[in-house]
């Protein structure tokens, strides 16, 4: 069996879902690309104002610093994995920007044989750094706007589910679920003080901390109560981190349970699941319009992505 290294960080499960299909045909070895990311950053920031200063003057001083940050743990993760020569004929990285140079340099020269495989779906723009994808061969992204720009393969994100379908009563209107942070607390309260009223909402925002306010929960939904909270409602308030373009999973996710999607990502509209179930709105001040509440889903076309038909269109 040919073996796969697999560089991804833990979210919500999707590792788990990715390395279980990939496993059917290689011998999978899984690195949390992502897991050192608190104390590389740490280090990283561990400098004084002047350094700082040229760090945003000389990129070069930027990836220098960070290069030398990384480094720190690169015995630590090169450890994890084989260092036979030519053990894995295929290397597959999802976003990996915590990982050095020199972890990938160190690879690369291990296994030149390999298929370098890459695939982005963060915005590439908003990674700590970028240089790292110069080591692969085949780039992937889920952004339309960068893979035109790039000359990239544009590749949506997977779901986890498949077969799912709606529930045959809404328990809810709007549902608005994710993590704490930019401005979603101050969404969350103005939601629900502006709507609670007229929608049946449920708001749900993970906080490790919670000490985020009446919405927050210290533990996150795992991927099963989220969908089945889907199935239930009419509508999803999508709201993506602020410097984010590209599309989170929930507009994929939507179309699994037959969701409307309300969102605040004004570049939804460049991209094939855009449809008459989403609606586009304003992240300062979200006006959701009553007909659009109240107009039935349509179902289309256009479907998403299972984790089989993912890895297909990748070739693996």
């Amino acid at each position: 069996m040919d073996r796969l290294l697999l560089l991804m960080p833990r979210f919500m499960d999707y590792e788990k879902s990715l390395k279980e299909n990939l496993n059917r045909k290689y011998e999978v070895c899984w690195l949390d690309s992502d897991k050192f990311d608190r104390e590389i950053l740490d280090k990283f920031y561990k400098c004084n104002k002047i350094r700082w200063g040229i760090r945003h003057l000389f990129r070069k001083c930027f990836n220098y610093d960070l290069e030398k940050a990384e480094a720190f743990f690169l015995e630590n993760e090169l450890g994890k994995i084989c260092l036979e020569k030519n053990y894995f004929s295929v290397v597959f990285c999802i976003n990996g920007p915590y990982l050095s140079d020199e972890f990938y340099k160190k690879v690369r020269m291990l296994n030149p044989n390999a298929r370098y495989i890459y695939y982005a779906w963060d915005d590439v723009s908003n990674l700590i750094k970028k240089n790292h994808i110069r080591y692969f061969d085949e780039v992937y992204s889920y952004n339309i706007i960068e893979c035109k720009k790039n000359k990239w393969n544009y590749l949506p994100v997977f779901v986890q589910e498949s077969g799912v379908g709606h529930s045959k009563e809404n328990k809810y209107d709007i549902v608005f679920i994710g993590s704490l942070n930019d401005d979603r607390r101050k969404i969350a309260d103005d939601l629900y003080e502006r709507y609670s009223s007229i929608y049946r909402l449920f708001i749900y925002l993970y906080d490790k901390k919670n000490v985020g306010g009446r919405f927050c929960h210290n533990s996150p939904l795992t991927n099963k109560q989220y969908i089945s909270i889907m199935r239930e409602s009419k509508a999803i308030l999508d709201v993506p981190q602020i410097c984010q373009k590209g599309p989170t999973t929930r507009a994929f996710d939507a179309l699994l349970t037959e969701t409307k999607v309300i969102t605040v990502n004004k570049y939804m509209k460049y991209y094939p699941v855009y449809s008459d179930n989403m609606i586009i709105v304003d992240r300062d001040n979200i006006n959701i319009p009553d007909n659009f509440m109240a107009k039935e889903y349509v179902i289309n076309s256009y479907h998403s992505l299972s984790i089989d038909m993912w890895i297909k269109k990748i070739g693996l």
